[in-house]
């Protein structure tokens, strides 16, 4: 069944459905850019770059207490309300970081930094997490691409309008005008049918509970080691970009409006990527092929900004850019599929611990180094042994796949 055909199908299953859905993950990526440059810049300003880390710890903290409150909740509520109430929360922890800014609060604009990042992760996992389950594999193969081209989309609709409204009124208005592109996603998902039954719901299993069996636990320990490996890889590129940010621009509205750009630009290839690539290369190569080739442009990526000499804002940006992008689709669409051939509860399971804990953790192990090692050496040295790592962890988690699945 093509994508067209699912989209005007009769079937109760689709009808509508997949509209409400393609349209709250458009909006969950064209808030993005507005909540993330206006957050970024107000905290840079208050904080600097090289804080940067030390945010992101923080951040773990607090997405790991937002995680054990929100299992609790879907444990008993459908996941569309749990995506409503964390929209709601979102909403206002992002307005009192603007108040904090505009009335020189200033630990109400770390607050805001920290949430951005969290907000995000409960929104779009939420969402992919619902889709994987919702539908079946061909046809989750056929949407995955669409499903990521509309929320680049929206990311670049988004990124526009953060550099048009920041040159023109201000980094404040642009935090203000974000936070009804916040909620209205949520509003959206409430239109689409839940998953699980009040009976069901009863009867839910902790998610560590479903990733029972040696086979099955080496297979997603290798895919949370892949995720830990990739944001490692991201975060350094993340902490370089914003140094080189920070000394090259220095004006606040100046700073929002340039973010915008390099945000535009990112989900602009990530368009191109997700909606062009994807759907032409998933059916003719093999998934460990895909997963291959990520870490090794990644490592290729990086020998050619080692190379680079003079103000390396512009190549930093670029390489910013290249690997937020394929994250965003090349890695997130094979990532969906690894977990794929397990079943609904191990899915949940699986997402549970790689999307939101590992995630996380992740970023708070690499910001807790980089508190220390900020010397562009060393840095570049750990993106490479990190990427080698990365390229030896498919290679075997795809010999397990074949054992487990085929």
């Amino acid at each position: 069944m093509k994508i067209i055909e699912l989209l005007k199908s009769d079937d109760p299953r689709y009808k509508g459905h997949l509209w409400f859905f393609l349209w709250a993950y458009f909006f969950v990526l064209f808030s993005y850019p507005l909540v993330r440059a206006a957050s970024t810049t107000m905290f840079f300003e208050e904080f600097g770059a090289k804080s940067s880390p030390l945010a992101w710890l923080w951040t773990v903290l607090f997405l790991s207490l937002s995680i054990l409150v929100f299992n609790k909740y879907q444990a008993r509520h459908s996941v569309q309300k749990v995506f409503l109430w964390g929209s709601v929360l979102s909403t206002t922890l992002l307005g009192l970081g603007t108040l904090g800014f505009l009335f020189q609060i200033k630990y109400l604009t770390f607050v805001s930094f920290i949430w951005k990042e969290i907000y995000i992760v409960l929104q779009v996992h939420l969402l992919l997490a619902y889709a994987n389950n919702y539908f079946h594999k061909n046809e989750f193969k056929l949407i995955v691409g669409p499903v990521g081209a509309a929320g680049s989309i929206g990311g670049i609709f988004g990124g526009v309008l953060t550099s048009y409204i920041s040159q023109r009124w201000g980094t404040s208005t642009v935090a203000w005008f974000s936070l009804a592109f916040v909620l209205i996603p949520a509003l959206l998902f409430l239109r689409t049918p839940n998953l699980i039954s009040a009976e069901q719901k009863k009867k839910k299993s902790s998610p560590l509970e479903t990733l029972e069996g040696k086979g099955l636990k080496s297979y997603i320990l290798h895919i949370a080691l892949i995720v830990m490996l990739s944001q490692f890889v991201i975060n350094i590129a993340d902490f370089k970009f914003n140094i080189a940010f920070e000394e090259s621009i220095k004006f606040v509205d100046e700073r929002t409006a340039y973010l915008g750009h390099v945000y535009t630009w990112t989900n602009l290839l990530t368009f191109i990527l997700q909606f062009i690539c994807l759907p032409l290369i998933l059916p003719r190569i093999s998934e460990r092929a895909l997963h291959l080739f990520i870490p090794a442009s990644y490592i290729l990526a990086t020998l050619g900004l080692i190379m680079v000499s003079g103000n390396l804002l512009l190549p930093l940006a670029v390489f910013y850019i290249y690997l937020k992008a394929s994250d965003y689709s090349l890695f997130s669409g094979g990532k969906e599929l690894l977990y794929q051939p397990l079943k609904p509860e191990q899915k949940y399971g699986a997402k549970y611990l790689t999307d939101m804990l590992v995630y996380r953790a992740s970023k708070a192990l690499i910001a807790a180094v980089l508190i220390y090692l900020q010397s562009s050496f060393i840095l570049n040295m750990m993106m490479i042994i990190f990427l080698l790592l990365w390229l030896v962890l498919v290679v075997r988690i795809f010999g397990i796949h074949r054992r487990l699945f085929n």
